[in-house]
């Protein structure tokens, strides 16, 4: 289940006061965090329930003019992203559902456009949760695109330690993350090219690992292989499996 922010912080306020004191206690505010509020406001007096803390800030310029983006967690971990002119001149939230109030793995400059960001999102707060990249284009900031760029959202299950295989087509100069999530055996993951070549594979001791990550660029186009192997031959469980572009 996906983890919303609280925006209705009155309620919200009324409820974790009551329930959870000890978890929710009163922290000052620190000298070195920037909080803005549910309208991205910057108020650094705002009480610890009514806060979100800055922990991203870009700046990039369109049609003349230079705007900041930046993204603010709440203390369920959830995100709020908004744009503002400099100096949090003019601030309005993101109107973009998909990226809105959700768990934010990484926030980067998509290197190709000079007023787009790759952002990845974490769908839902489980061990096994998948992870999706979408493109934020903010050429237009009143209009902003988001375009999703999962190549693959699969569920597995491994039996007895055997390899399980999924593929994906891709192409060539193409980057992408391949991200593999179990709560219940240790595994790595192997990648393998249009003509079964294995052109990348984790490291590391896969007795061990929970989760395994590849960040590829493609050869060719065509059609590709992802080999999820287990620890050992007892190895056996579900898994998460994302395959995402990292470019729009």
């Amino acid at each position: 289940m996906k983890s919303r922010s609280p925006f209705t912080l009155s309620i919200i306020s009324a409820i974790v006061t009551t329930i959870v004191p000890a978890v929710f206690a009163q922290r000052p505010p620190s000298v070195n965090e920037i909080y803005i509020d549910k309208n991205c406001q910057r108020n650094q007096q705002l009480p610890q329930l009514e806060r979100f803390t800055i922990f991203s800030r870009n700046e990039f310029t369109t049609n003349g003019q230079n705007y900041w983006f930046y993204a603010a967690r709440y203390l369920d971990g959830a995100v709020l992203f908004c744009t503002s002119q400099p100096n949090f001149n003019q601030p309005k939230p993101l109107t973009a559902k998909q990226i809105q109030s959700q768990f934010i793995d990484k926030i980067v400059r998509d290197l190709n456009h000079k007023t787009a960001f790759i952002i990845a999102v974490r769908e839902g707060n489980g061990p096994e949760a998948p992870v999706t990249n979408y493109g934020l284009e903010l050429s237009n900031v009143d209009r902003p695109k988001l375009i999703s760029l999962s190549i693959l959202q699969q569920r597995g299950t491994l039996k007895d330690g055997g390899p399980s295989e999924h593929t994906f087509q891709g192409r060539a100069g193409q980057s992408i993350t391949i991200d593999l999530k179990s709560r219940a055996f240790g595994h790595n993951i192997a990648l393998l090219d249009t003509s079964g070549k294995n052109i990348a594979q984790t490291p590391g001791n896969s007795q061990n690992l929970r989760e395994s990550q590849l960040i590829v660029k493609l050869p060719s186009n065509g059609t590709y292989k992802i080999v999820v192997k287990g620890g050992d031959r007892a190895s056996k469980g579900s898994y998460s499996l994302s395959i995402n572009s990292n470019q729009l």
